[in-house]
């Protein structure tokens, strides 16, 4: 008996010290939703948004991003998408709604014009692109549709930035590789290398701020935690009507008018067209009798 107690009491302060060790060692790293996070590749990237410079970036792409992440977020968890890909827009544009390559890529998201079609639209008078919500709808069925053809997140993304076709002809021609391995030993396009791995990188930075000692932007982060999205009203507007004579008729802030409706390229409703704008949530039944009586 005295030596199963001596037994139970060794165990105990073991327990005790690994406990205490736990905790000794700060917080532990959070696996990410997809692989890549420890790729060589990956760690080029981290490496890069650890610096100060990376830093003050980072923290400012969590700002750009507050007023649509919420929104963007609760479209994953409806879809069942993993969450990591809220911050895809971080890699494609900054969080910048009016980002345009040098390639033509437009909005958050970044779609080229040839592959809009069927998610968005673009004419003279609007280009979907720029509208971070319709975007983000349309990015998130792209990404599920990828990601249905592959049945692997790290293809799916890399068809986003390559395309589907070019995607299942590299991997036809390197059958059993995984994009890792591919990317890695240089058998897909330099382009795309060099795309997918930053997304798990930012991804490990802002999930595992406090492991890298980066208080400042878990605290940016966690702005938006439990913040539900913005909800806003609709009106149908026919025919040609300038933002400013909306503003002036209906007392909505003209900059508000701007932000919510981005995808009109010259600040008025398209003619010859019914046009859904965007409004502050509740105010669509009182701005229609307002512009009646204008």
């Amino acid at each position: 008996e005295a030596l199963m107690l001596h037994k139970k009491r060794c165990i105990f302060f073991l327990c005790l010290i690994a406990f205490s060790t736990l905790f000794a060692e700060g917080p532990r790293r959070k696996k990410l939703e997809l692989p890549g996070a420890d790729s060589p590749l990956t760690k080029k990237y981290r490496d890069n948004y650890l610096t100060d410079a990376g830093r003050k970036w980072l923290r400012e792409v969590l700002y750009n991003s507050a007023p649509y992440r919420p929104y963007i977020r609760a479209q994953l968890k409806k879809r069942r998408l993993p969450m990591i890909l809220q911050y895809l827009p971080i890699v494609e544009s900054d969080y910048k709604v009016h980002a345009v390559s040098k390639s033509g890529a437009a909005g958050m998201w970044q779609f080229m014009e040839n592959s809009m079609s069927p998610y968005l639209k673009k004419n003279y008078w609007y280009d979907e692109r720029f509208d971070p919500w319709k975007e983000t709808d349309a990015a998130l069925s792209k990404l599920a549709d990828n990601y249905k053809m592959f049945g692997d997140w790290s293809f799916a993304l890399a068809a986003y930035n390559m395309g589907a076709g070019a995607i299942s002809r590299t991997i036809k021609e390197h059958p059993g590789k995984t994009y890792w391995n591919l990317a890695e030993n240089g058998d897909i396009r330099s382009q795309t290398a060099m795309y997918v791995p930053k997304l798990p990188a930012v991804a490990d930075i802002i999930e595992n701020a406090e492991y890298y000692g980066l208080i400042d932007i878990g605290a940016i982060d966690k702005m938006i935690e439990g913040k539900a999205p913005e909800q806003y009203s609709y009106l149908r507007i026919t025919g040609k009507i300038s933002l400013s004579e909306i503003a002036a008729a209906t007392g909505i802030d003209l900059e508000t008018l701007i932000f919510l409706n981005p995808a009109l390229l010259h600040e008025c409703t398209p003619s010859k067209e019914t046009y859904r704008l965007r409004l502050p949530y509740g105010s669509a039944k009182k701005a229609a009798e307002d512009l009646k009586r204008r």
